[in-house]
């Protein structure tokens, strides 16, 4: 399911949100919250809201508890049985929102953000916990959801619980736990040689079972080494014969796996080596790509003395022909030509295949006269040199995350050289030191 975020441009801060009955009286925490008056959207729990997934992030003024799965599906309940609840409906989901607590559902699963001052990761069977002030905390306001699911009086107890929801109390503060799922194994997936995507668009691992992908977490680049572990029902991972990681939009996602398939790999016992060459991911063996350029400008054609702002991706020796030697890309992927000089990358174009013209022909800034159908462009108006500037062709992922180039570099030329029109000039191949790989283990 895909839980998108609810936009800005209606609904009322956190600061105004009213605070729900059920807690005891929120007060002390919101102090935090008042100066801050983020849109409810930002608030909001996006991405998938299936899978087992309790996860804790830092934040100041606030921490934030992200729920998802079973647990999402309690607090959601717990709500839905308070009294100062607050719905709302919009795109499509329903969201139910206190003064510390947010969840969106599509009527079959949920997704929760609680925010706190005191969030921890687990520990003894607990995927999370809060604490803070009774009356006057977000742990509190938990407690109050709870009471009213049990039909209870907050001031009656002091235990409760719901589902994978337990919440204590004493006469000054409330401590609540997000207990561990279960029946779950932990998935650990480690990856190198990753790219930071922006803030648009977001990783997510997939489970391939015999059901179909199950989402396996969605995450943003941390470091370039990066490490995931999340829980997984055991029958799922018992049932899982593959991984495969893919690149998603960060908001208003498709329940179903996108076509950019970043590396993938089978599970063989409990790990499956990860690599961009599988066939759920790019495909192919890009460690055999080649490919060469040269400097000219044919859309000046009787001007024989500015080669240097033009670069053409063509071998003439081949009729001419074309110089990249490259794999066919499966859906989700094209390529990219770059010039990267002083003032920057600049595209020379994408395309699928180095025998056809690249999705701008000769550019924007290209001469008037009629351009070669292969990849390559002319910087006439304005003028731009490409001697000393690098050469490269990327592997971009369509939609496009970025309009720089991504990290998948499998060929490049650092300088280019003025040695005259039809000289070509080879390129490097570089993708066993910038290719993504990693393994993903059921512990």
């Amino acid at each position: 399911m895909s839980i998108s975020i609810i936009k800005r441009t209606s609904l009322v801060s956190l600061g105004l949100l009213v605070a729900a009955c059920a807690a005891e009286g929120p007060a002390d925490e919101a102090e935090d919250f008042a100066g801050v008056g983020p849109e409810l959207g930002d608030l909001a729990p996006n991405g998938k809201a299936d899978g087992e997934d309790v996860r804790v992030f830092a934040g100041n003024p606030y921490d934030r508890i992200a729920l998802s799965g079973s647990a999402a599906g309690d607090l959601w309940d717990a709500m839905e049985a308070a009294s100062g609840v607050t719905s709302v409906r919009q795109n499509g989901l329903d969201y139910r929102y206190g003064y510390y607590s947010i969840c969106a559902s599509n009527g079959e699963a949920a997704a929760c953000n609680v925010y706190t001052r005191n969030a921890t990761k687990g520990f003894e069977g607990y995927a999370a916990t809060l604490h803070g002030k009774r009356f006057s905390s977000a742990a509190s306001e938990m407690f109050g959801f709870l009471a009213a699911k049990n039909e209870v009086a907050p001031a009656s107890v002091n235990v409760v619980e719901h589902g994978r929801l337990l919440c204590e109390k004493t006469s000054n503060e409330v401590w609540c736990g997000v207990k561990d799922a279960g029946n779950t194994v932990s998935l650990s997936v480690s990856l190198k040689n990753l790219g930071d995507l922006g803030p648009d668009y977001v990783y997510e691992g997939w489970l391939i079972t015999s059901n179909g992908p199950v989402t396996a977490g969605r995450f943003n680049l941390m470091s370039e080494d990066e490490t995931v572990t999340i829980e997984v029902d055991a029958a799922i991972a018992a049932d899982s014969s593959a991984y495969v990681l893919t690149i998603e939009p960060a908001v208003g996602d498709d329940p179903a796996p996108s076509k950019v398939h970043v590396v993938a790999g089978d599970f063989s016992g409990k790990s499956a080596a990860l690599d961009t060459d599988h066939p759920a991911a790019l495909g192919a063996d890009h460690t055999t790509a080649k490919g060469s350029f040269f400097l000219a400008t044919p859309t000046t054609a009787s001007n024989t003395n500015d080669n240097d702002l033009g670069v053409w991706f063509i071998d003439p020796s081949q009729g001419p022909g074309a110089s990249l030697d490259l794999p066919t890309l499966p859906e989700g992927w094209v390529y990219e030509g770059w010039v990267v000089g002083t003032e920057g990358p600049v595209s020379t174009g994408t395309f699928l295949s180095g025998d056809m013209a690249d999705s701008d022909g000769p550019g924007a800034t290209a001469g008037p006269d009629a351009a070669p159908p292969f990849p390559g462009q002319d910087f006439i108006n304005p003028p731009m040199s490409v001697v000393g500037s690098a050469v490269v062709i990327t592997v971009e992922p369509s939609p496009d995350n970025s309009p720089m180039p991504f990290f998948m570099k499998p060929l490049i030329n650092g300088s280019a050289m003025d040695l005259g029109a039809g000289v070509l000039q080879a390129m490097t191949n570089q993708v066993t030191s910038n290719y993504p790989v990693g393994v993903a283990t059921f512990n």
